[in-house]
């Protein structure tokens, strides 16, 4: 049986011949990078095995990388949790999309002189802007999700992905309680990055989509985006084969995204700041799709009860953190799961451990997106006018247009 368990440094060679067949911004392709990552892994599986955070305990500076054994121990995926993405000192950046709705109250239906017709002449109009967000409350971001070409839609994907939030059930106190996913954009094999890259943030960094994305990852050496991005970009002035890469999702990573979305993960209408990825958010304390039970291992009993598709984990100091997915009988009560040998062996756990697991026959979530932030210039003209008679749009001045779009992003900031 396939099983996932924590990364170690000793994993380096096969997870660097996977980082080499694609292009992934979690799994550099770089031997001293990806053992720096590998050896802060172990460290940081080492502070959360204690169960509660240290003093001083600051979570961006943590993260976990798992990989996927096959039956014959062979690494042949990985996935990872990074514990906080960016701080007060490191913010982590997006552009945050914003509809802005703009309108003439002189242009309006008209009557022409003798024809007795009438001519509808439009003096509205919606323009998209994207906005700098700045996220300095460190929400945990998933991240990392490979497996070889050859072993993939066979199930395992959920493995992959869904095993992590056991890991992130049993020390709650180590995570946020929001959730975030990054999920990369359709990205042009033949030329620099996408649309959006070279058409939006490529004008403001002078460097290719690969670079710039790599520097990206390394928390020390994000200034270039704090002082280089623009704080307002109107979208609009775009040509539309741009904006279709808004909140867009890559071919590769289609079904990891699915997955999410399956189980309450959602669209915020926040996008990668150089190609325009989707970011998808949830609340750990909401996964009611994919609830953690504890239950006692037995292992091939007699009767065994409702046999159910689950993620099954266990976990202890000398063994750290894994789990395999499978059919298995459970008790009326759920609090006994009966292991096949096999699955108890591949697990390590004998008749009578306590693990953990998650039932995968749910309804998946209703794929409800989060609404798009709107902004009406001439409410909000009226609101910080309201003596003006017959107000427009456009007497709304610089400062107070940056003032209305700084109130809607404190407004979501709130909300995070």
């Amino acid at each position: 049986m396939h099983r996932m368990r924590q990364a170690r440094v000793s994993d380096l060679a096969p997870l660097l011949e996977l980082a080499k067949t694609g292009n992934f911004i979690n799994l550099p392709p770089q031997e001293r990078q990806l053992r720096a990552i590998l050896e802060q892994s172990e460290r940081t599986f080492e502070v959360a095995q204690s169960g509660e955070p240290p003093e001083g305990y600051n979570r961006s500076e943590h993260l976990g990388v798992f990989v996927l054994e096959a039956p014959d121990g062979r690494v042949i995926g990985t996935s990872g949790i990074r514990f906080g993405m960016g701080d007060a000192q490191h913010p982590h950046l997006s552009f945050q999309l914003v509809k802005v709705l703009r309108r003439s109250p002189s242009l309006r239906k008209e009557e022409l002189p003798g024809a007795g017709e009438h001519v509808i002449i439009s003096g509205e109009i919606e323009h998209i802007y994207a906005v700098l967000f700045q996220d300095t409350n460190s929400p945990t971001e998933l991240g990392g999700n490979v497996i070889h070409h050859e072993h993939r839609g066979g199930g395992l994907g959920k493995l992959l992905s869904y095993s992590r939030f056991q890991y992130m059930h049993r020390r709650p106190a180590f995570f946020s309680d929001r959730i975030m996913a990054e999920m990369m954009a359709p990205i042009d094999p033949y030329n620099d990055g996408n649309q959006f890259w070279r058409h939006v943030a490529r004008r403001f960094i002078n460097l290719s989509y690969e670079n710039a994305d790599r520097l990206s990852t390394v928390r020390d050496r994000r200034e270039f985006m704090y002082n280089l991005l623009p704080p307002l970009v109107n979208l609009s002035l775009l040509e539309e084969d741009v904006l279709e890469f808004l909140g867009s999702v890559g071919p590769h990573t289609k079904g990891a995204a699915k997955m999410l979305a399956d189980i309450g993960f959602r669209y915020v209408h926040r996008v990668d700041p150089f190609d325009a990825g989707a970011h998808l958010e949830t609340k750990l304390s909401d996964l009611r799709r994919l609830p953690t039970v504890p239950a006692q291992v037995a292992v091939e009993a007699p009767n065994p009860g409702q046999v159910v598709d689950t993620i099954v984990s266990a976990e202890d100091a000398d063994r750290g953190f894994r789990a395999l997915r499978g059919r298995f009988g459970l008790s009326g009560d759920g609090a006994s799961i009966e292991l096949s040998a096999e699955a108890a062996k591949t697990l390590d756990v004998e008749p009578g451990e306590r693990v953990t697991y998650a039932r995968l026959d749910f309804t998946p979530a209703p794929g409800v997106p989060k609404t798009l932030p709107e902004v009406n210039l001439d409410r909000e003209h009226h609101r910080i006018n309201p003596n003006v008679e017959a107000p427009g749009a456009a007497a709304i001045g610089l400062v107070e247009f940056a003032e209305i779009i700084a109130g809607v992003i404190h407004e979501i900031q709130d909300e995070t």
